[in-house]
């Protein structure tokens, strides 16, 4: 399916290609543009168990590519519509809409679904939400936002400080009214505020049947890997083998893991693609899964592709958006 200024075109019955309208939603941005190619695959079996009927349609990692995230909800909202859709994080910074993107999700987590559907919608925090949040509550918390890719508040930066009020003017620019986007950022920030007990309220990860949903992944020595993720506070950063940053230790560990979860994760780009001597990416492979595990981080910074799967009993089918130029950078794929 390749998605244009609103129209799709598709193989229709026969191998015959058809034009139609992509589905508009109440809310929802217009499509963008920018040409998204979507990619689908056959269902493939997978070690999950998810109540009859139940799909969960999972977001890799953005990254500002809000014509990518834009036609992946669209799609969801096409042949998944009573779909619970989660988004894992990391929508903002190295592309070219991280305010756009951001916007957008914190609109749709604020309703709870996607607009004009009966999709619900959750927005899980990734490890650069929280580098752009938690600074704002927590002053020991390690000054690494802006390089990281936040480069895109410098312009909307009046004071060091002012975090809240450089978000505003930047989501002001996106088209929203003063108060409107006023509303809105306060509502992300209100996410991560943090109570009596010195935790916000954001929640790290979705847990349905055996699917256990979270940014990065598990530490697959604790006993319980939702007790584990549930006593994190995402205000703090005291070691990297959490549910926003860990690597290595949950992904080179040996599956099933405690409880036998089937972990749908970002944050690490691992589908090998070529590299050619310009250091510029080509295609991407297949992704599937793993063991117990699905990653859906696609390099969107160097790939020009975002990732998403549909999750249903006893199988996924990976949905990837393809486009844009993203790789001129002529860098390598980077990690969350």
């Amino acid at each position: 399916m390749t998605v244009t200024c609103g129209q799709d075109t598709r193989t229709g019955p026969g191998g015959v290609s058809r034009r139609r309208r992509v589905q508009t939603m109440p809310g929802m941005p217009a499509p963008m543009p920018q040409p998204i190619t979507l990619h689908t695959s056959a269902p493939i079996p997978a070690p999950v168990s998810l109540p009859d009927g139940h799909v969960e349609f999972v977001i890799g990692d953005v990254h500002g590519e809000r014509a990518h995230l834009t036609a992946l909800l669209r799609f969801c909202a096409e042949h998944f519509p009573t779909a619970t859709c989660t988004s894992l994080g990391d929508v903002i910074d190295r592309g070219p809409d991280s305010i756009g993107c951001l916007v957008d999700t914190l609109e749709y987590a604020r309703r709870g679904r996607l607009p004009g559907t009966d999709i619900a919608f959750f927005a899980l925090p990734g490890n650069h939400e929280q580098m752009l949040f938690a600074p704002m509550f927590n002053r020991d918390y390690p000054k690494i936002f802006f390089r990281n890719g936040g480069g895109w508040l410098t312009p909307w930066i009046s004071t060091p400080d002012d975090r809240r009020g450089a978000l505003i003017r930047a989501a002001v620019s996106t088209g929203l009214g003063a108060e409107e986007a006023r509303s809105l950022i306060d509502y992300g920030i209100s996410r991560w505020r943090p109570g009596a007990d010195g935790r916000p309220p954001i929640a790290v990860f979705r847990a349905i049947g055996s699917l256990l949903v979270m940014h990065a992944g598990i530490d697959p020595t604790v006993p319980d890997p939702v007790a584990w993720a549930r006593a994190y506070n995402p205000l703090l950063l005291d070691d990297e083998d959490n549910p926003l940053w860990v690597r290595e230790a949950f992904y080179d560990a040996p599956t099933p893991w405690p409880g036998n979860w089937f972990v749908v994760h970002g944050h690490t780009f691992e589908h090998r693609i070529p590299v050619g001597p310009d250091h510029v990416c080509k295609e991407i492979g297949d992704l599937r899964p793993e063991g117990h595990r699905l990653g859906l981080d696609a390099g969107s910074s160097v790939t020009g592709i975002v990732a998403a799967a549909a999750i249903t009993n006893g199988a996924v089918r990976i949905i990837t958006a393809r486009g844009g130029g993203t790789n001129l950078e002529k860098k390598r794929p980077h990690a969350g």
